[in-house]
């Protein structure tokens, strides 16, 4: 038998003292009782913490009967969720049917039957249990979707089942990658590296948030995000520089002495769910293979564009990187944007 501190509460309410009695002598052993004699202390009851987790109801009881109650408890949303069964000698199908459009779980009726009560209460509470495990895993569900795929995505999922794979025009394609992180991980314990890294992550997604980014993925030390993707941007490619350039800071800030590179580029790309046991939201395209390569040959704490593209930004200090060549694009014209003038706006 579980202990008094982990009992569940019946709140028994009934104005006859001898059904108290007999209801009382059925659960006081397996359950915590608390009694109402009327419906203004029953309702009061419902509040008092912890809460009841189920409610045995009477029916006829004077000023509010537990109709009355009943509606009042499931149009509380402090209270609507705990289960109520009714306790009458009223047997007719629509004195049932009332109860049950009022929210009520069950009818128990009079005279007792201890086998009865026992097996209906421990029914309902065992069904409310399984219903709040229910919701707990949806939350975990959702909480994980919220960590692994951008919010619109999850959005869609819910509403749809799935997320169309589709083409996307327009979108600025953001990498960010750690300079020396291989260095770095061969002069620190493997733990400390994940727990830095993550943190760091955490902060990058944040600062991605606040520019209207939306964070793709991680890969390895590098960071994925977008801007105009499932979220419209005003101006996608100000908003991924302006995240760029405050990345650096981040990295900065950490205390660990990180400088981050990285390549943006803006165009069109497929975008679309992968997996099934681990699925994940990805793009792909040229303009993200561009994004990657720039990442890779920019300099520490500067934001690398295609000079094509770094014609379409005004009020940032750019220098030009001239001709390089980048994996399967052969010589192309790179800048890069190491600030951005405050009153430029994102």
């Amino acid at each position: 038998m579980k202990g008094i501190t982990s009992k569940k509460v019946v709140l028994l309410v009934d104005d006859t003292p001898a059904n108290i009695q007999v209801v009382h002598n059925i659960l006081k052993d397996s359950y915590t009782i608390r009694i109402a004699t009327n419906g203004v202390k029953a309702l009061d009851l419902a509040k008092v913490f912890p809460q009841p987790d189920l409610i045995l109801l009477d029916v006829m009881m004077p000023d509010l009967d537990g109709y009355e109650v009943c509606s009042r408890l499931k149009s509380d949303p402090n209270t609507r969720e705990i289960p109520i069964i009714f306790l009458t000698g009223k047997t007719e199908p629509e004195d049932e049917t009332k109860g049950f459009e009022l929210g009520a779980v069950d009818y128990i009726h009079k005279p007792f039957s201890p086998a009865v009560v026992q097996a209906r209460v421990e029914t309902h509470l065992t069904l409310r249990e399984a219903r709040e495990q229910l919701a707990e895993e949806k939350r975990k569900v959702d909480s994980l979707l919220d960590n692994i795929l951008p919010p619109a995505a999850v959005a869609e999922i819910k509403k749809t089942g799935s997320v169309i794979p589709r083409r996307f025009e327009n979108v600025a394609v953001l990498f960010t990658d750690l300079v020396s992180f291989t260095t770095y991980c061969d002069k620190h314990a493997p733990e400390e590296v994940v727990n830095d890294l993550g943190d760091l992550f955490v902060a990058f997604e944040e600062c991605a948030r606040a520019h209207g980014l939306e964070k793709i993925k991680t890969i390895g030390d590098a960071f994925l995000a977008t801007a105009g993707l499932l979220e419209p941007v005003t101006d996608p490619l100000r908003a991924a520089v302006s995240c760029a350039l405050a990345l650096f800071e981040v990295a900065g800030q950490s205390g660990r002495g990180w400088q981050v590179r990285s390549g943006i580029h803006m165009g069109p790309l497929m975008a679309g769910i992968v997996g099934r046991e681990r699925y994940q939201f990805d793009i792909w395209g040229d303009t993200v293979n561009v994004a990657n390569r720039l990442a890779g040959v920019a300099s520490p704490n500067s934001v690398a564009l295609t000079e094509e593209m770094s014609v379409r930004l005004s009020g940032v200090t750019v220098s030009s990187r001239g001709a390089v060549e980048l994996k399967g694009k052969g010589n192309v014209r790179m800048v890069e944007v190491t600030a951005m003038t405050q009153n430029a706006s994102v």
